[in-house]
């Protein structure tokens, strides 16, 4: 994402009240397109993220949320950042958030996050992780998430090398724990729950991550992309080539 569009959020969350789906003065427009993209460690969620984005004219929002979130916060950006979508041991950082006079940087977090997504959400982007599906109830939004089996996907961050996959594994393993203990105890939900989506993508038996993003798109259009703003249809999707091996 272009440093001039990080900077027009910030501009945007720091001035704005909090109003992100307020009528828009002037002529009526379509709203801009605005997917979320939930994901499991090791299946390409990212780089999809990013396609997608690309495809839909709009910026695709991942670390950028939390560099957000820090630039705003008053808590101390290490904290902060500790927070990203997992929760570390809490009465350490209490302890160390009390010493220093600082305010509950969880309590922070969340509203933070809330600000920024929702400020993403009225300007259009494709929003990654951070349960944005969840903090933009009722919002106009598209929810998305990218599956994958534990050793489809240690694989695929080995690169090929088959001395990588054991420790591969345990990080696919630990990432998404933490991040299953993210929701159940930030959003009091499972973030396997399918009813939480409109789409969920298996990229095991995907070669081209090109095919998955034709998946969704094609997916946005049927549930009501078309409209939204941005290029959805500026192309039909490709055929899905599909093989029963991942690709990198």
């Amino acid at each position: 994402m272009a440093r001039d569009e990080f900077q027009a959020l910030l501009t945007y969350i720091r001035t704005d009240q909090f109003q992100p789906h307020r009528p828009r003065p002037g002529p009526l427009e379509s709203p801009p397109p605005v997917v979320t993209i939930a994901r499991e460690h090791g299946t390409g969620g990212e780089a999809i993220a990013a396609k997608l984005a690309k495809s839909l004219g709009v910026p695709c929002f991942d670390k950028e949320i939390l560099d957000a979130v820090v630039a705003t916060a008053t808590s101390d950006p290490a904290l902060m950042r500790q927070l990203d979508e997992k929760l570390p041991g809490r009465t350490g950082m209490f302890l160390y958030a009390s010493l220093m006079g600082l305010h509950d940087p969880l309590t922070e977090y969340q509203r933070l996050l809330t600000r920024v997504v929702n400020g993403i959400a009225f300007r259009g982007g494709v929003i990654v992780g951070r349960g944005a599906h969840l903090l933009l109830r009722g919002a106009p939004r598209f929810r998305v998430r990218i599956v994958g089996s534990d050793e489809v996907c240690a694989a695929r961050l080995a690169g090929g090398d088959p001395a990588k996959v054991a420790d591969a594994l345990h990080e696919v393993q630990r990432v998404n724990a933490a991040r299953a203990k993210y929701f159940k105890e930030f959003f009091k939900v499972s973030n396997g729950d399918p009813l939480q989506y409109d789409l969920i993508v298996n990229t095991d038996r995907f070669t081209d991550l090109d095919a998955v993003v034709d998946v969704i798109l094609h997916a946005f259009r049927v549930h009501g992309g078309q409209n939204h703003g941005g290029h959805a249809e500026a192309q039909p999707p490709s055929s899905i080539h599909q093989d029963s091996t991942s690709g990198p």
